[in-house]
């Protein structure tokens, strides 16, 4: 009865590529394979959260952009430790990934709204269609401020801040 009712309300077939009962045999594998103790509310959000900060997609921001270079456009992903550039057409390939230690520079031309960027003497610009180009240079000054920041719990440098930041002012 159980696996009939998971596989009727939880389970989505068509996305999974597997059948209903294989489904319902991994549900209840990894619901068996939980510790037989008593969570609290608050320690159940706890352990979502972590699980859910180790996805890999965890934090990512996605802005549709068009490359110098290429002739179509491409997914670029913003995250945490790194940006990557990815092809828009299935199965999206990752094409490229830069990580914020590796970035030297970047610099934003206002007037034609394209952003570029200098890693390991490559340079690489680029426009975006799906988002004002502030918003990138904001993310990423962001990114790049947290990755060069010492420690967490000492006191933000506001001005280092503003300068990765709001070079759109």
């Amino acid at each position: 009865w159980y696996q009939r009712r998971v596989r009727e309300a939880v389970v989505s077939t068509q996305s999974t590529g597997y059948r209903p009962e294989q489904l319902a045999n991994l549900i209840m594998d990894a619901h068996n394979m939980l510790p037989r103790r008593e969570f609290t509310a608050t320690e159940l959000r706890l352990n979502y959260i972590l699980k859910w900060e180790r996805l890999m997609d965890f934090g990512m921001t996605y802005f549709i952009v068009k490359f110098d270079k290429s002739k179509k456009e491409e997914l670029l992903s913003v995250g945490r430790t790194s940006m990557s550039r990815i092809d828009l057409s299935p199965p999206h390939d990752i094409l490229k990934t830069w990580h914020w230690t590796s970035v030297q520079g970047w610099h934003v031309n206002w007037e034609v709204e394209k952003l570029t960027f200098e890693v390991d003497s490559d340079s690489f610009t680029f426009s975006c269609n799906s988002a004002y180009i502030k918003v990138v240079h904001e993310y990423i000054g962001g990114y790049i401020f947290l990755t060069i920041r010492k420690e967490s719990d000492t006191e933000l440098d506001k001005e280092m801040f503003y300068k990765l930041t709001g070079g759109w002012q």
